[in-house]
This record gives structure tokens, C-alpha cells and sequence, in this order.
């Protein structure tokens, strides 16, 4: 492929990345509303579950786009890696959600903000941008 191919594919991989960054912390700012609301009031919970699953999905196209930009570029293979790492853990997050096992679900919570928030800047910063020039 030549190299003005893989440019603008990589811009279109970081375009898409970020755009599934970005509904990523959207998702994980409505799983934490509701989740004050599901622990204090016990409502909510439908969204608080719809949530969750948009958040399977977000983190899998996250990681898609990111495995294509680090196709595209040969590097930062990392960033894809940590968010396929997100996507799995969603769905141990999701099954740790009830009973004796929501003790875990929190750090686990928060495992999934460090993860997407981190790669959230990395997606906006200029080391993500600059390689496309």
C-alpha cells in the first residue's frame, strides 16, 4: 500500500477512534448517573443496563479503530490492546454487577474510566495526531 494510502487511512482510523472515545465517556458518565441513582433509590436500573451494553459496543469499535490505526501506522499497537482489554472487562464488569459480587464491581468501575479517559487523551494529544503528517 503505498504511503499516502496509509496516511489518509490512518486519519480515518483516528477520526473513527476518537469518535468512539469520546461516545466511550459519554456511556461511562450516564453508568455513573444512574449508578448513584440505582444505589440510593433503586430506579434507573433499565438505563443503568442499556448502558452497559453501549458500552460492549462503544469499546468494541474503540478497539477496532484503534488495532486499524495501529495497522495503518505500524505502532501503538498498546492502544488497541488496552481497549480490547476495556471491551473484555466490560462484560466481567456487567456479570459483577449483583449481589456479593458488587463489592467488585466499583474498583472495576473505575478500572474502565482509567482505561478509556487515558486513551481518550492519547487519541486528542499530538502524539496521535503527528504521525500523520
Amino acid at each position: 500500500m503505498p504511503d499516502s494510502d496509509l496516511r489518509s487511512s490512518a486519519r480515518a482510523f483516528l477520526a473513527t477512534a476518537r469518535g468512539f472515545a469520546l461516545a466511550s465517556v459519554a456511556v461511562l458518565i450516564v453508568s455513573f448517573v444512574t449508578a448513584g441513582e440505582l444505589v440510593q433509590l433503586h430506579e434507573l436500573e433499565d438505563i443503568h443496563g442499556g448502558a452497559a451494553i453501549a458500552l460492549h459496543v462503544v469499546t468494541a469499535g474503540l478497539t477496532v479503530a484503534l488495532a486499524g490505526l495501529a495497522y495503518a501506522r505500524r505502532s501503538a499497537w498498546w492502544t488497541a490492546v488496552v481497549a480490547g482489554l476495556a471491551c473484555i472487562y466490560s462484560f466481567i464488569q456487567a456479570a459483577l454487577g449483583e449481589g456479593d459480587t458488587l463489592k467488585f464491581h466499583i474498583p472495576g468501575a473505575l478500572f474502565l474510566v482509567v482505561a478509556v479517559v487515558w486513551l481518550t487523551a492519547w487519541l486528542f494529544s499530538p502524539a496521535a495526531a503527528d504521525r500523520d503528517r
